[in-house]
């Protein structure tokens, strides 16, 4: 009879450690929807193609400059947005479960030929973790058809915080270093390239988290 119990028992806990593995498991998804305007007409544009980081679906805004992503991972997101004669631009928001995220996005036009800049690959590799307290952040461009000399502005703030720190500015190339990071805490950078001075291209917004204390 005992034998029976234990085997009913260990039926049980192996049932029980089941359902919260299937419960950890669980994911939940909002949706976007936004109009991508001119910034200087405030016309609606069409053709527009919008993506996101982490990826999910790519569309295309529509006649009236609408568009809309159905299902996206809950928590933060960068939408990106490209279009011919437009700089590329990137805007991180925040996804609620069964919610959907609304947006306009004003895009430049491309006054100075600079091409649509694509600012990616990012060092240490976005969502990094156990990352030293001091390191070099790294980044890699691409679609300056201009074959100008870019500069950049690089950002970093902590998680749950909207205060921006200038890492660095009017750097000529893709890196920079930063130090006295704290330990055990996620870090969101991004990089601003810029043409005599005006802004061409945003990066996504990309992640890190320090090492926990020794």
């Amino acid at each position: 009879m005992k034998k029976y119990i234990y085997i009913i028992s260990l039926l049980y806990v192996a049932s029980f450690i089941s359902c919260e593995s299937e419960k950890l498991d669980i994911l939940y998804y909002g949706s976007i929807n936004g109009t991508v305007i001119d910034s200087e007409t405030y016309l609606p544009i069409q053709g527009a193609l919008i993506s996101t980081t982490p990826a999910s679906i790519s569309v295309l805004s529509d006649a009236n400059g609408k568009f809309s992503i159905p299902k996206i991972k809950e928590g933060e997101v960068a939408v990106n947005i490209k279009r011919k004669d437009y700089l590329s631009n990137s805007l991180t928001v925040a996804i609620y479960k069964n919610e959907s995220t609304l947006m306009d996005f004003l895009i430049f036009k491309d006054n100075s030929n600079i091409g649509i800049v694509n600012i990616y690959d990012p060092v240490p590799g976005n969502g990094a973790v156990d990352q030293a307290l001091a390191m070099t952040l790294k980044w890699k461009v691409e679609g300056n058809k201009a074959n100008t000399q870019l500069t950049y502005d690089i950002y970093i703030f902590e998680s749950n915080s909207t205060v921006q720190q200038l890492l660095g500015e009017n750097i000529v190339l893709g890196e920079v270093t930063t130090s006295g990071l704290k330990t055990t805490t996620t870090y969101y950078w991004y990089v601003v390239a810029k043409y005599e001075g005006n802004k061409v291209a945003f990066s996504p917004t990309w992640t890190f988290k320090t090492r926990d204390p020794l």
